[in-house]
C-alpha cells in the first residue's frame, strides 16, 4: 500500500483495534484446521491485550 492511501479507520486506533478483535473472533469460529485455529487464537490474544491497553488509556482520559 502506498503512503498516499489512507485507511477509513485507523488500524492503530481504539475503533480499529475493536474491529481487529471482532475479525479474529469470527475467523476463529469459522476455521476448522486446529493448527490454523491455534495461530488465530494467538493473534486474538495479542489483539485483546492491545485493546485492553487502549481501553484503559481511553478510560483515563474520560475520568480526568
Amino acid at each position: 500500500m502506498s503512503e498516499s492511501q489512507r485507511y477509513t479507520i485507523d488500524p492503530e486506533s481504539l475503533q480499529g483495534c475493536r474491529l481487529r478483535v471482532l475479525f479474529h473472533v469470527k475467523e476463529l469460529q469459522r476455521e476448522q484446521d486446529p493448527i490454523v485455529r491455534a495461530n488465530i487464537a494467538q493473534y486474538l490474544a495479542e489483539a485483546s491485550v492491545t485493546l485492553a491497553q487502549l481501553e484503559s488509556e481511553e478510560a483515563r482520559k474520560v475520568s480526568i
